[in-house]
């Protein structure tokens, strides 16, 4: 079996096109974003959105970068890559209205190319392997979302970096970090944001997800399949 690697400049190319035009949406929303309500969604705070999107967008630079690399990547790691470019396509579609049309279908289109480059088995594998992570990190993009809207600009601050640190804590290899990213991704936003009842529901499903986490190590591939991977 040999895996479709001809496909990932090809995907590192569109990520880095989506990416590059995302930060430009978003620069837009927050700078414009009031006087282009058809084309930015008509969203009633275009600065902490538009703001979200540039973060959103350098996390799917930074995962196209990865596919550039002079290593070629495991299954894992093309199912992390897959996943930073699938969040970002996914969630700025709230973000910036129409002006996310190009870049998140290129950003999808990419992740497309990034799972169909390995082997399906495999892939299949390594997201049977860390589901639990992976519901864990679209709780962070659900808070992030919740955050921009929050209005007061300290709570806004709180939960993006919130969001950002669920996004984050499911795929670090360091326990105590893991735990210091999940308590600040759950206790600070739930704490200021308590009577909204849905914000400490988060927090409590995401704390509890992320203490399973900690008892389910991460599995590794065979040396054979990363090797080939």
């Amino acid at each position: 079996m040999t895996t479709r690697t001809h496909l990932l400049p090809v995907a590192a190319m569109l990520g880095l096109i989506g990416g590059s035009l995302g930060v430009i949406a978003g620069v837009v929303q927050a700078a414009a974003g009031v006087h282009i309500p058809e084309w930015s969604g008509s969203k009633a705070d275009p600065l902490a959105l538009g703001a979200l999107t540039v973060v959103l967008s350098g996390l799917s630079l930074f995962c196209a970068t990865r596919l550039r690399g002079p290593r070629s990547l495991s299954s894992a790691g093309r199912v992390a890559v897959s996943v930073g470019m699938l969040v970002t396509g996914g969630l700025c579609f709230s973000t910036v209205g129409a002006l996310w049309y190009l870049p998140g279908a290129l950003l999808l289109a990419a992740t497309a190319l990034v799972l169909g480059s390995g082997h399906a088995r495999e892939t299949g594998q390594v997201f049977a392997d860390n589901w639990l992570r992976g519901l864990l990190a679209a709780l962070g993009g659900f808070e992030l979302l919740m955050a921009v809207s929050a209005g007061e600009p300290a709570i806004v601050a709180v939960g993006v970096v919130g969001g950002l640190a669920l996004l984050v804590a499911p795929w670090t290899p360091a326990v105590r970090l893991r735990v210091v990213l999940l308590l600040i991704g759950t206790l600070p936003f739930a704490a200021l944001t308590w009577w909204s009842l849905v914000s400490p529901l988060l927090a409590v499903v995401a704390f509890v997800l992320g203490l399973v986490t900690l008892g389910r190590p991460r599995r590794h591939l065979s040396p054979q399949s990363t090797a080939t991977g």
